[in-house]
Order: structure tokens, then sequence, then C-alpha cells
């Protein structure tokens, strides 16, 4: 199934359109970033940018660490670390969190199960309506999305056995 299929399935069309256009304009605005394939933080900063047109009741940001005042923080593995979703869209000091997004480059080599599971956990242990995985095209790829998942409960359980 293509992204923009797999976008669409969303089980809020609102969140899913919202993500499809965003994309659509950081291929269309800032393709030399993936062509060049420039750093992760860079990009996900770009596609926050897009994000917020998209969804401009919300604040929408890059690596944001906190939940209400305090750190975001999960259990992993038996212990409690702070986390830094590559984007969030949400409305800061309020408990509405509407999408989580890992993003990855097809040049980083990093396998995704390790953003599969924070995705799950930002879900079912901070309340996040959607999580999505994106793994980006980049070189003589840039503007094709190789991965897009969005994450549910279900995948972090099965994933880590609970």
């Amino acid at each position: 199934m293509d992204w923009k299929s797999v976008l669409a399935n969303c089980t809020n069309a609102k969140v899913g359109q919202s993500v499809t256009r965003a994309l659509d304009m950081l291929f269309d605005r800032e393709i030399v970033l993936l062509i060049n394939d420039t750093a992760e933080r860079t990009i996900a900063a770009k596609l926050a940018q897009y994000l917020h047109i998209c969804f401009p009741d919300h604040d929408v940001d890059v690596e944001y660490n906190r939940m209400g005042d305090v750190p975001k923080r999960l259990l992993v593995e038996g212990t409690f670390e702070s986390v830094y979703p590559d984007i969030i869209v949400h409305s800061r000091m309020k408990q509405v969190n509407i999408l989580a997004l890992e993003l990855k480059k097809d040049s980083n080599p990093e396998k995704r199960w390790k953003d599969l599971n924070k995705l799950a956990a930002y879900r079912t242990e901070l309340g996040y309506s959607h999580a999505l995985f994106l793994r980006l095209g980049t070189g003589a790829d840039a503007g094709t999305v190789s991965e897009c998942e969005w994450i549910l409960e279900s995948i972090f359980r099965m994933t880590t056995g609970r």
C-alpha cells in the first residue's frame, strides 16, 4: 500500500489528510534537504512547520520533552527514561495530544523497532491519539516515503510481550 493510502486510513481522516498535505509541502518546497541527505532534525523541523499550517489551532513542536510542566518520561525495560519525540502535535500545558511522529531517513541504518515501541508507548502511556512512523527517501529517492505506519497499542504489546 502506498504512503498516501496508509495516511488516508487514519482513524481520524483530518489527521491523515493533514499529514499528507504537510508531506506534499515538504517535498514541494524543501526537496533539496532530502536530495542532500540533510540531518533528520532539520527535516523534522521543516515538516513541523508544514504540520503547523495544517493544524493551526494546535502547537507543533520538535523534540518537545514536556508533559505539562514536567519532563516527558516513558517506562523502558523497567526504568523511566526521558523521551524526545521527533514531532508532536498537541496543546501545550493541556492534555490534548493529537499526534506523535518519529521520522527516519532511508540513509539512517537504525532499525524501526525502537521507534515503533516508543510510538506505541506515547499512545498508551502519554495519551496521544495518533502515532506515526515515517521513513523518507534521500538522494535519488528524495520525495518518496519508503515506510509509513500508524502505530496502535497492540503493536507495543505484541513486540514487547506485554
